[in-house]
């Protein structure tokens, strides 16, 4: 691969300003929302072990509930470098630089299918 035939990325703030091939934006993986609840506990029958847990027993059950947001990991969208449409990186691709832009794992476009490149030191060569 020549390295005149690289195209480079530019990264701009956010996704709106996604205008030319190659531009991307990183989206950071943001953290769940935990919340507790609290329920309390039916008391046991019987005369013993209600005394007993009236004195040393568990009075509530503390359940937690995440709610997870949207993205769950760290994101790159970039317009593709062909037909300057937007696509992300999955689960799959590893982000090892945002400065300069570098992607372990070739990315595909799905809108053209063609178009397979990959993203090295801020540099799209295809593969």
């Amino acid at each position: 691969m020549s390295t005149s035939t690289a195209q480079e990325v530019k990264r701009v703030p956010t996704s709106e300003d996604l205008l030319h091939p190659g531009e991307f934006v990183f989206i950071p993986k943001r953290e769940p929302i935990r919340t507790f609840e609290s329920t309390p506990i039916a008391p046991p029958t019987g005369a013993f072990r209600r005394l007993w847990w009236d004195l040393f027993g568990k009075k509530y059950e503390i359940k937690q509930i995440v709610e997870l947001l949207w993205p769950e990991i760290d994101t790159v969208i970039m317009n593709c470098p062909e037909c300057n449409s937007p696509l992300a990186t999955t689960r799959s691709h590893t982000i090892v630089s945002l400065e300069p832009l570098t992607i372990e794992t070739p990315l595909t476009c799905p809108y053209c299918r063609t178009n397979t490149f990959k993203v090295a030191e801020g540099k799209i060569m295809t593969a």
